[in-house]
């Protein structure tokens, strides 16, 4: 549950700072009540795709930080594709793909930083831990 809101809480947030700065160059749609909702619906939608996924490749055995990258970007443009054709803020068009990609690869980069580094926390703070009763 920890990992489902950091994911949203950083994708949601870099979303958000990355739209008002883009929509100031007309590259991205003025934001507005209804943009933020969708945005936030998006990101919890992804938030809980990752977390599946992740269950997943545990299922699977897969530990390649490549594939869980790739497997994750894949996530984040299906949802964002299909709910922002949705949501009509873009048509469902392969050139949607492209205008998408200024605003979702830094959210992307970003929200993933963010969660690899408290991943890595966790882990110190539990090998510290382990350490001290041995």
């Amino acid at each position: 549950m920890k990992k489902i809101l950091i994911i949203t809480c950083s994708s949601f947030t870099a979303i958000v700072l990355l739209f008002a700065l883009f929509s100031t160059f007309d590259i991205v749609p003025e934001l507005s009540k209804s943009i933020v909702f969708q945005l936030f619906t998006m990101s919890m939608s992804i938030a809980l795709l990752m977390f599946i996924s992740e269950r997943a490749e545990d299922k699977l055995d897969i530990s390649s930080l490549t594939v869980d990258a790739l497997i994750r970007m894949l996530i984040c443009y299906i949802v964002v594709f299909v709910e922002g054709s949705l949501f009509r803020m873009f048509p469902f068009s392969w050139k949607a793909i492209a205008s998408i990609s200024p605003v979702l690869i830094p959210t992307f980069v970003i929200t993933y930083v963010i969660g690899y580094f408290t991943i890595v926390d966790c882990a110190n703070k539990i090998n510290k831990s382990i350490k001290r009763k041995y």
